[in-house]
Parts: C-alpha cells; sequence; structure tokens
C-alpha cells in the first residue's frame, strides 16, 4: 500500500509537546512539562542561563522559586534542591508538601501524619503528629489541621505562632479564612451540637458560640462577607425513570433541564450572628444561583432562563437583588451579559450595549461608557440581536479601579474619581486587545467569589488582527504599555507570570514549541528553550506557506498550504483541503507527525505521505452557510493551483463537526473531489434543529441562530434556506465517495446525523462508509481509536487519490 513505508519506518515517539507551568521571580528557572506522542509526560526543570534540564518522570506536584526546586512523584518521595549551592535533600514517605515565594521554611507531611518542618539546608524538625491537612491564609501563615488540635505556622520563621486547642479535624465541618480581618471562622461538632467559633490569627478569641438544633438537619456551611453563617442542603433528587413526565410549553426550560437544575440546587438557612436573626432561603425553580452581597444584607439572583434557552448560544440571565430581611426585590435587571456586587451596594453589569452602575442606597443607575466613543460590545458571530461586551471586566486587587474592554482599546476607570484613563491608546480600529493575567476563582453555596482581579504589578495584554491571523504581546506597568511580541504569524499561549517575568510558548505551522521569556524591569525577551531539536530537520519537514489574496467580493484574504518534503513544482501532488470556518488561520500551530489524533487527521503525516494539504479561509454570507464554504473553497483551490503544483483530478476533502457538515454541503453541489470524509458532522439539520442537546438539555435551534450557520431567523420564518442547506436532502447529488465517522458517546453532534447521511446515500446505491467508534465522544479521546482513525482515512485517501 502506498504509504506503508513511513509509518512503518519512522518513529514518532520521540516528538512532544511542551506545557509551560511556572518561572522563578528572577527569570533564571523555568519549569514545563514535555507531553510525548506515546502520552508519557515529563516534568522539566531549566536554568534559563545555561539551558541545562534536568526531567521528572510521574511528577504530582512541584514547587519553584528563586532558590528552590521541589518536586513530588507518585513514588511518594520528595525531591528538593537548592537552586543557589546545587544542594539535593530526597524525603521519603511524603503525601504532601507546601511552601511559598521567598520564605526560607517549609512544611511537609508524611503519610504517617507527621508535620515536618523544612529550614535552611534542608535542616527537618518534627512540628506534630497526627495531621491530616494544610490550609493557606495568606503569603506567610497556613492553618494546619489535626486530629489532636490544629494550629498557624509560619513560613518566616518556621514556626508554629497560634495554637486552637478546640479545633479537631474530625469536628471540623468548615473552616472560612477573612484574609483582610486575618482571623478564621469555624463551624464544629461539639458533643453532638454544631458551634460556631472565629479567632484571630494571633489567637484571640472573638466568638464561641452554639447554634440551633435546626442547622443540624442541613449539610454544607460557610460564612458571608460579614458575619453572617450560610448553612445548605441540596434538594431531594427525584427519579423520572420509571414515571410519565409532563413537559409544558410555558416553562422557561424544557424538563430535563429544570430537572438537573434541580438536582444541583439547594435550600439555605442564613444565621446573622450578630443578632441571632435566622432566615430561610429556599430553592426556587426560576432562579439558578444565589450569591450573597452588600455586607450578607442582600442576594443576587440569577435567572438563567428568563430570556429563553433556545435562540442564543449563551444563555442571557435575568438578575435581581432581594433584601435578606425583608425578602423584598429592590432592584432588577431584564437581560445582564456580566455582573459584580461591589463594596456595600454597587453593582457594575453589562446591559444592551453598555456597562452601567448601580447604586443600591441612592436608588440609581450610571452608564459608564456612554461618554466614551468606542463601542464596547460586539456581536456574536454575525448576529446583530445578540450583543455581548467587547471583553471581560477586571479588577485591581485593591477592587478601586476596574478595567473595560472597547472593540479597539483597553480603559481604567477608577471607581472613586470616576476618571477614565486610555491605556492602550490604540488608534488602528483593525487590533483588538484582552488581558490575559489570571485569577483564581473558587466556588461556595451563596459565596460570590467571581472578580477577575489583576494581582500582579502590570498587566499582560494580547493584540489581536481582525484578520484572524496575526497576534502579538504586549504589558502594562501602570504608566505605559511595552511592546513584547509585535503583530505576527505566530501562536501566543501558556502565559505563566512571575513578579519581574513572564513566560509563554510560540509556535506556528514552521517553528515548534519555543518557550520565551521576558523580563519586565529590564524590558527584554529571550528564548530559553525550543523543543523538539532531535526531531525537527527543517529541510525533512512539510513546508507551510501563507497566501494572500482578494476573494470575489474583493476582501483581502488568505489560505495556507502545507508543501510535502521534497517538493517540487515540477510535479502535480494529489491535494486534501481540510474545511472549518478558518483553517488557514491554523499556520499559526505547528503539528508533529502522529498516529494519534483527536480528529483522525494530521496534516504534517499527510503530507509527509505526498499530498498538498490546503487550508481555506471561509468568508460567511448570512443565509449561506454551505454556499460560503463552497465558493471560498472554490476561490482558494483556483489561487493554490496557479501557484503550486496540484493535481485538480486527485482532490479530496476532509471536515470535523461543522467542518463536516461543510464537506456534505461542498460535495453535495460539486463534483470537484474525488473522495471525501466528514466526522462528527451535521448531516440533517431539521432534524437536529428540533432535537434536544444532550449535554446542556437545551433545543439546538440556537446552533442555526446563533452559532456557525449563521441563519438570520428560525425555521419557520426561513424554510427555503434550512431546506436548501441540509445535506441530507441533497444527498442525491453527492457522487464523491464518503467515509463518515462518528463517536457512538458524542454528546455535542448526535452520532445518527452520520446515520441519516449514510441510510440516504446507502438508498441510493452510492459510494459510502461508516465507522462508529466505541466510547468516544465528539472527537477521538481513546488512542486505539485514534490510531485506527488516521491509519484507516489515509488508506482512504491513498485508495481514491493515488
Amino acid at each position: 500500500m502506498s504509504g506503508q513505508r513511513i509509518l512503518d519506518d519512522r518513529r514518532f515517539d520521540k516528538w512532544y509537546k511542551i506545557v509551560n507551568t511556572d518561572i522563578s521571580n528572577n527569570g533564571h528557572w523555568n519549569t514545563f512539562t514535555k507531553i510525548f506522542d506515546n502520552s508519557e509526560k515529563r516534568m522539566v526543570l531549566l536554568n534559563a542561563k545555561t539551558k541545562d534540564t534536568i526531567s521528572f518522570k510521574n511528577v504530582v506536584k512541584s514547587f519553584l522559586n528563586d532558590n528552590l526546586f521541589a518536586v513530588l512523584q507518585s513514588d511518594n518521595i520528595l525531591l528538593m534542591i537548592n537552586l543557589r549551592t546545587k544542594e539535593k535533600k530526597v524525603i521519603k514517605d511524603v503525601s504532601d508538601f507546601n511552601f511559598k515565594d521567598d520564605f526560607k521554611y517549609g512544611f511537609i507531611i508524611t503519610h504517617s501524619n507527621q508535620l515536618v518542618c523544612i529550614g535552611p539546608s534542608f535542616k527537618l524538625s518534627g512540628i506534630a503528629q497526627a495531621v491530616t491537612k494544610v490550609q493557606p491564609l495568606d503569603d506567610d501563615l497556613s492553618l494546619v489541621l489535626g486530629s489532636d488540635l490544629s494550629f498557624i505556622v509560619s513560613y518566616r520563621t518556621g514556626k508554629v505562632i497560634t495554637r486552637f486547642e478546640s479545633i479537631r479535624s474530625q469536628n471540623l465541618i468548615n473552616h472560612t479564612p477573612d484574609i483582610s480581618r486575618k482571623l478564621s471562622k469555624f463551624v464544629v461538632k461539639d458533643s453532638g451540637r454544631l458551634k460556631v467559633l472565629s479567632y484571630k490569627w494571633n489567637g484571640e478569641k472573638i466568638l464561641d458560640q452554639y447554634i440551633d438544633n435546626r442547622f443540624n438537619d442541613f449539610t454544607g456551611f460557610g460564612f458571608g462577607d460579614h458575619g453572617m453563617l450560610v448553612a445548605s442542603r441540596k434538594n431531594k433528587p427525584v427519579s423520572y425513570k420509571d414515571s410519565i413526565e409532563n413537559w409544558y410549553g410555558n416553562d422557561l426550560a424544557l424538563k430535563p433541564n429544570l430537572d438537573a437544575r434541580a438536582k444541583s440546587d439547594f435550600e439555605a438557612l442564613l444565621l446573622d450572628l450578630s443578632t441571632g436573626e435566622q432566615i430561610s432561603n429556599e430553592s426556587d425553580p426560576h432562579v439558578s444561583n444565589r450569591y450573597l452581597i452588600f455586607n450578607d444584607r442582600y442576594i443576587l439572583e440569577v435567572l438563567d432562563f428568563a430570556n429563553g434557552d433556545s435562540e442564543t448560544e449563551f444563555l442571557i440571565p435575568s438578575i435581581r437583588i432581594r433584601n435578606v430581611y425583608s425578602g423584598q426585590v429592590e432592584f432588577e435587571v431584564r437581560k445582564a451579559k456580566q455582573f459584580y456586587p461591589v463594596g456595600a451596594g454597587s453593582l457594575i453589569y453589562f446591559e444592551d450595549r453598555d456597562w452601567w452602575m448601580y447604586d443600591l442606597y441612592s436608588k440609581k443607575k450610571e452608564n459608564l461608557t456612554n461618554r466614551i466613543k468606542e463601542r464596547f460590545y460586539r456581536f456574536n458571530r454575525q448576529n446583530k440581536n445578540n450583543i455581548n461586551p467587547a471583553g471581560d471586566l477586571f479588577f485591581s486587587n485593591d477592587m478601586r479601579k476596574i478595567y473595560l474592554t472597547s472593540v479597539s482599546n483597553l480603559w481604567e476607570y477608577d471607581l472613586n474619581s470616576k476618571i477614565y484613563k486610555n491605556i492602550t491608546r490604540s488608534s488602528d480600529p483593525r487590533v483588538s486587545f484582552k488581558i490575559l493575567n489570571r485569577s483564581v476563582i473558587t466556588s461556595a453555596p451563596l459565596r460570590w467569589t467571581r472578580y477577575r482581579k489583576i494581582k500582579e504589578d502590570y498587566f499582560l495584554i494580547k493584540l489581536s488582527h481582525e484578520d484572524d491571523i496575526r497576534e502579538g504581546l504586549s504589558v502594562y506597568n501602570g504608566q505605559k504599555m511595552d511592546t513584547i511580541s509585535g503583530l505576527d504569524l505566530y501562536k501566543l499561549d501558556q502565559f505563566v507570570c512571575s513578579k519581574d517575568h513572564i513566560s509563554f510558548t510560540k509556535e506556528n505551522a514552521n517553528t515548534p514549541y519555543i518557550l520565551e521569556d521576558y523580563n519586565v524591569r529590564e524590558k527584554t525577551l529571550k528564548v530559553v528553550y525550543e523543543s523538539n531539536r532531535q526531531m525537527f530537520q527543517k529541510e525533512k519537514f512539510p513546508k507551510a506557506e501563507l497566501n494572500h489574496f482578494n476573494d470575489i467580493d474583493g476582501h483581502t484574504t488568505y489560505v495556507s498550504v502545507i508543501l510535502p518534503p521534497g517538493y517540487d513544482n515540477r510535479k502535480r501532488y494529489p491535494a486534501i483541503v481540510c474545511v472549518y470556518e478558518n483553517e488557514a488561520a491554523s499556520y499559526k500551530t505547528f503539528y508533529f507527525p502522529s498516529l494519534f489524533n483527536q480528529p483522525g487527521f494530521n496534516r504534517s503525516l499527510t503530507a509527509a505521505e505526498g499530498y498538498i494539504i490546503i487550508l481555506p479561509r471561509i468568508r460567511y454570507v448570512i443565509d449561506e452557510p454551505g454556499e460560503s464554504a463552497l465558493r471560498s473553497v472554490k476561490k482558494a483551490m483556483g489561487i493554490v493551483s496557479e501557484s503550486y503544483g496540484v493535481d485538480l483530478n486527485r482532490l479530496g476533502i476532509i471536515g470535523e463537526s461543522f467542518g463536516g457538515f461543510e464537506t456534505n454541503y461542498i460535495i453535495a453541489h460539486s463534483d470537484l473531489f474525488k473522495a471525501a470524509i466528514s466526522g462528527a458532522s451535521l448531516s440533517d439539520i431539521t432534524a437536529s434543529y428540533f432535537s434536544v442537546s444532550k449535554t446542556n438539555f437545551r433545543p439546538n435551534i440556537w446552533r442555526y441562530t446563533d452559532q456557525s450557520f449563521r441563519f438570520s431567523g428560525n425555521f419557520y420564518n426561513n424554510k427555503n434556506v434550512y431546506y436548501n442547506t441540509n445535506p441530507v436532502f441533497h444527498a442525491d447529488k453527492i457522487n464523491t465517495p464518503l467515509l463518515l465517522w462518528a463517536g457512538k458517546e458524542d454528546r455535542h453532534v448526535d452520532f445518527e446525523q452520520s446515520i441519516a447521511m449514510f441510510v440516504g446515500l446507502r438508498s441510493l446505491h452510492k459510494p459510502v462508509e461508516l465507522m462508529l467508534f466505541p466510547q468516544d465522544g465528539h472527537t477521538l479521546m481513546k488512542p486505539e481509536n485514534q490510531k485506527r482513525a488516521t491509519l484507516y482515512f489515509l488508506q482512504w485517501f491513498n485508495h481514491y487519490l493515488k
């Protein structure tokens, strides 16, 4: 069989991806993980100055700062390396460890539940027995829970600073730290009763109070921000397996969705610890989420289904603010895409096309963005009926400022002075900006924690060009913005920030993954690691080229081409077109040859088999998803055939998911291709339109009115559009041999969609095959299925195109 030699002779298991994990504050050290083609993982410690590396297998947990690297492996061995002296220490039988930046001491827990302090020169000293868990409090302190007692340790001194004799792990139900006031609140069991305790971290007792036996029936406990105890319990599950179900047309959502929400919902009982007042907060079938806000005096209620569950890709909730004590609703927003309670009584939210702030006490709302002559909204794809914020809202770490995204700039807004500042000062409407700083968001019943806070002294900002392929990177230090990497044809990803350094990966189709480091203070950028140097030989690797041209409407666009190694322009090669919206932008992504591929197709492997790979960019027209794909593919093929040795008599096409729909449509409306592969595809869009998603139990209507299909309205207003676009209705026009595939556990696109096309073509005696993969979903995740698909898909193209 053609192409068998490369699959037998070439070894792929030494190729690897890298996952960026950490960088020291001084930038001298990096850690990242290599994930090899055979799924083996190795963590790598990299000396950024000397480029020396040490690798570790079976890593469970790691830590890195300027002075120390520690790694716990699955055999319970902890290895520590002093990065200055190169001294090493190995400790066996370790279950967990904790270190913190800039401090000399750390703590480990052994499998025998002993807490051991690790000091300078790796000196070990036992602290306590019968320890079960270490919970961080702030940058210096942690709470250590034990079955005999609990206590607070300092990473600065390595000592116990406070003991809590009455807090034992076996009796502890909840611990909630309050960092701003440096105290901890506890719910414990004491002689069969529930008690609330509160201690300052210096050991001073603030509260010691038994609570009503009524709370014994609740299973979850926590605290609001200002002295409110929150007890919760989930609703009792209701089984409809053997029952008759009644679905009602006036329900806000379909019954399976309402039932699923009901199972995850809870009722709450609140206790005002200052007054002893108890307030019931029962579940409401219309309310999806509830949050205690504004000094625990109000509840923010989120009604996900208030604005329908069918027409938009993401639900558009209504929100309302209810007084905890009176039960009265004091403010409502009918459609709120994002919302953030701030301080004692301010609500920031996005409604219609602007950001607003409502003051609960003055009962006034203020438009925050209408005085800036820029748009702070975008349409979802081309749907002008669905308006979204141009970007997420971020907060400064002290919550005094917010950062807003317009379509062309980033803005800082001081909540006290009400003064705006343009951070990016861009005059190029083709470039947009996005804040990349990460923020950890935790969750607990009734507790609002969904703030995106910028904790670093700088913003990391991604720049994106409207051409959907060029991107860059900048940093803002509070005064000015500096360029890290200008707009270019590289994918920048996996950003890790430390105090003064930013590390990230960089790649494109001709460049394996590179790890780069930017020094924020010195404003310098350097490459610290180049991956796959042993395997990547540029002259023997498929080459990618990007070609710009004007489409049939005169718009500038592009197509990517992958050429086989040793490409000779005098020869004619079989070619395969890959379709899915903008496959051309994958010029920025590196793919090493592999038999393990989620879509069952590897462009580098296939190009190495002697194929030219064509990656078009589809320009969509409303109500014409299929025709848009066909027009764009035809134009791209014409451009490519003029410049490259493409044999137009040996063309194949492949697509997955929406790309599978595009493949089905294209071969039903043209005879350009001699072979096609369509995976996890939508083949009968009317059947899909009137079905329910297995993932979120919502009608699939939104796929057509607000997602890739870009239809201007519903089925009943656009029957001809839906009919003309539906591939299975035009299966009689298909002459191209078609291989269909799907995962039998696909919860995104039902595999019955692929069966529909197969049945249609089979009934017409057309050349068609169907592969159904067991125990796999929308993409292939099982290695054996990935390998089987990759080999068989290549054989399919070889059979018809070679």
